[in-house]
């Protein structure tokens, strides 16, 4: 009986390589959409009371941001700059995780429905990207995170499992 009941550093790399195959060979895209950044504007000064540009430039008149009237032409407008980062990620997609059969239809009052929950199963590095995330796109669908992602796997470090809730077919 072996004294070391711990698992093998080439058995947790054998684990790594097989995992890296299937979601290779099996996953499927997800795009992540992280929250917006807002910034102000750099050309125009920003009305804090009515949160619109108050399209008169901040800028000197030969900077090349300089805009002699009318609407800013950097923000349009709008006093603030946002900035939507989104990145794309490999991962096993199921649909309906708990159901007995893939996409099946759900009978409710309102009617029939399909699948509504989403279950990704992806490496771990992803696991800071997917909890700060504000929605995703799986398949064409826009879903939000419906928990905190979930580490299993060998050793408890290689794969990662999120669930997401569609809100919007």
């Amino acid at each position: 009986m072996p004294s070391n009941r711990r698992i093998k550093f080439k058995s947790k790399k054998r684990f790594k390589k097989r995992w890296d195959r299937v979601v290779k060979g099996l996953g499927r895209s997800v795009v992540i959409y992280s929250p917006p950044t807002k910034y102000e504007c750099p050309a125009c000064f920003y009305d804090k009371v009515n949160r619109t540009s108050t399209n008169v430039s901040k800028v000197p008149l030969g900077h090349p941001l300089y805009f002699a009237g009318g609407r800013c032409p950097t923000c349009n407008g709008k006093g603030i700059l946002t900035t939507v980062k989104k990145r794309c990620i490999e991962g096993i997609v199921i649909w309906n995780p708990g159901a007995a059969k893939m996409n099946e239809f759900t009978f409710s009052e309102a009617g029939h429905e399909g699948a509504r929950q989403v279950e990704i199963k992806t490496d771990i590095c992803h696991k800071d990207l997917i909890t700060d995330c504000d929605h995703v796109v799986i398949d064409g669908i826009i879903c939000k995170l419906s928990d905190l992602p979930v580490i299993r796997g060998l050793g408890g470090k290689h794969l990662l499992v999120a669930h997401f809730f569609a809100t919007e077919k």
